[in-house]
């Protein structure tokens, strides 16, 4: 048996975690990591060169856009795919949603825990 958990984040949250997820993604050297994939042979992948991210990395390397482009237009593709994934998943009556708001953070575990461990009905 399975437990599919969701965890509601309100939307201005999510935002900025996609915005700041983004940040560290290239303080992390996700630039680096593009060029030497490209040199791999990155660009003639089918799937792994459409990636959030790499993506619009690969168009800042190829001179399509500069680099501060690149990196807003990952935030704002990755927004708008959370934006999918959340219409995508609210359609499933399998998933259970907890609250994400910040004051319910420290509940989430025994909540999750909770749902997981209680008793399977026929």
């Amino acid at each position: 048996d399975t437990v599919q958990i969701g965890v509601d984040v309100a939307r201005p949250e999510l935002d900025d975690r996609i915005a700041l997820r983004v940040d560290r993604m290239w303080e992390a050297g996700l630039v680096e990591e593009v060029r030497a994939l490209e040199a791999q042979g990155l660009r003639e992948g089918r799937t792994a060169s459409r990636a959030l991210g790499y993506q619009q990395v690969l168009a800042a390397l190829s001179g399509e856009c500069t680099e501060d482009e690149a990196r807003a237009e990952t935030v704002r593709a990755t927004k708008r795919f959370a934006r999918r994934q959340d219409s995508w998943f609210r359609r499933d009556p399998r998933v259970h949603w907890l609250s994400g708001a910040a004051a319910d953070l420290t509940e989430l575990p025994q909540l999750a825990l909770a749902l997981v461990e209680r008793p399977v009905t026929a």
